[in-house]
């Protein structure tokens, strides 16, 4: 077809009959139809949405500024909903995922995916998948696969449909049996957490291991930071790309293309609005703003003007690939990320990049309880502690803090291979020193 991968899903997902590739305006018409579609399906189907759209007239939707109008939900309308929000049977739900609030008490989000769902994002990752692999080669995926349904073993199921060949390690809890794996199983592609992955790009570089043996990296499920792709970049000599994905939009929601300038939505199955956190109004490509999410082609439990509490912003220009495809800035955060400091405010976005960028640092994580900042960090160097201290004191909200008497510092250094916070759980400045 000639085409990039991802145009030809694009195409197929459509089912556009057009001799061209669709144009923006292509894509935004046919997103508006099947946006009206979903808005009339979900008030006919479903208990809540009847109630949250009374006197929308689904018809009357014949532009973005339109739809811009109808109103937002909310994480807590998912918690409180819970089977309000279907729109078909029970018996058509193929997997549900529970997801846990932040804190110890609330109730928790309850995700509903159909086999239809689920088959698309296979079918999205497959052809994600085909611009780091080719048929024969294996990738080591950082994360568990043997639950239906779960992300692991979607990504196994696309890679499979490609002809590769996926190993999953499951949550990385020992870099070195990690890599101990992947130069068993002779992987030349590695999907993981960007925490993850640059304590394992790090642990490489410590062993001597080659340049180049790694031919392409898939850095996913939270937060990739600058610094990071370039560790991984430096370390391994290949491309390390960028995806951005909920679970409640079905997981696949962006990937990054080689160009490097962007990731390109999932727009059949994800449309996205940018809007004033505070005001809820609409703002322009290139300014940053509250990410909020539909979900035009998901029948069983779709998501109208979701409101996810990630900051990001869509890029005006046309991306070097000449897809038509918008794209996401890849620096995505949560809007409520990081903690005042006197006027000042510490971030994680900001520690990430600094931190990452530390030699020898090869994870880690940060906590800010009653004045006291403490990073627990990866990393067998003597001088890590001084380089670290030094890294934060270029900060100007750290230096500020300290100079005021409103911050000091805890730096603690760890070499057990271990990473510095288990699990896969999204980092974050931790408010809670651990036991």
């Amino acid at each position: 077809m000639g085409l990039p991968a991802l145009d030809q899903w694009l195409v197929r997902r459509m089912g556009w009959q057009g001799a061209v590739l669709p144009t923006a305006r292509d894509i935004r018409q046919w997103q508006l139809a099947r946006l009206r579609d979903t808005v009339a399906h979900a008030q006919a189907n479903s208990p809540f949405y009847a109630l949250h759209l009374g006197g929308v007239e689904a018809s009357a939707i014949q532009s973005v500024e339109a739809y811009s109008r109808l109103p937002m939900m909310t994480p807590e309308d998912i918690r409180r909903g819970g089977e309000q929000l279907l729109c078909v049977s029970q018996d058509e739900i193929a997997r549900v995922v529970t997801l846990a609030t932040s804190g110890t008490t609330g109730q928790p989000k309850r995700i509903f995916h159909t086999a239809d769902d689920l088959e698309a994002t296979v079918d999205y990752f497959s052809w994600g998948m085909t611009n780091l692999v080719e048929s024969g080669q294996t990738v080591l995926v950082l994360m568990p696969g043997e639950r239906p349904g779960g992300v692991g073993r979607l990504l196994v199921d696309a890679l499979d449909r490609i002809g590769a060949r996926a190993v999953t390690h499951g949550v990385m809890h020992d870099v070195n049996i990690a890599l101990d794996q992947c130069l068993k199983e002779d992987a030349q592609c590695i999907v993981g957490s960007s925490a993850h992955v640059n304590m394992f790009a790090s642990a490489w570089e410590k062993r001597g291991l080659p340049s180049g043996k790694i031919q392409s990296v898939l850095l996913c499920w939270d937060a990739a930071p600058n610094a990071v792709v370039h560790n991984v970049e430096r370390i391994f000599g290949c491309s390390a790309l960028r995806h951005w994905g909920m679970i409640e939009t079905g997981l696949g929601g962006a990937v990054e293309c080689f160009p490097h300038s962007g990731m390109h939505l999932r727009e059949t199955d994800v449309f996205m609005e940018i809007v004033d956190p505070d005001k809820g109004t609409l703002l322009m490509d290139g300014e940053f703003g509250e990410m909020v999410v539909s979900t035009p082609l998901r029948h069983g439990m779709p998501l109208i003007r979701y409101r996810t509490g990630d900051m990001g912003r869509i890029l005006p220009d046309r991306c070097e690939c000449k897809s038509p495809l918008r794209r996401l800035d890849t620096q995505v955060f949560r809007k409520e990320d990081g903690l005042s400091v006197g006027s000042g405010r510490l971030t994680l976005r900001e520690l990430n990049e600094v931190l990452y960028g530390v030699p020898g640092l090869e994870d880690f994580g940060a906590w800010c309880v009653d004045g006291q900042l403490r990073v627990v960090a990866c990393g067998d160097q003597t001088a890590l502690p001084y380089l670290i201290r030094t890294a934060l004191g270029s900060m100007p909200v750290v230096e500020q803090g300290i100079e005021e008497g409103l911050l000091s510092l805890d730096v603690i250094i760890k070499d057990d291979g271990t990473p510095a916070i288990p699990g896969l759980g999204k980092r974050s400045i931790l408010r809670e020193l651990e036991n």
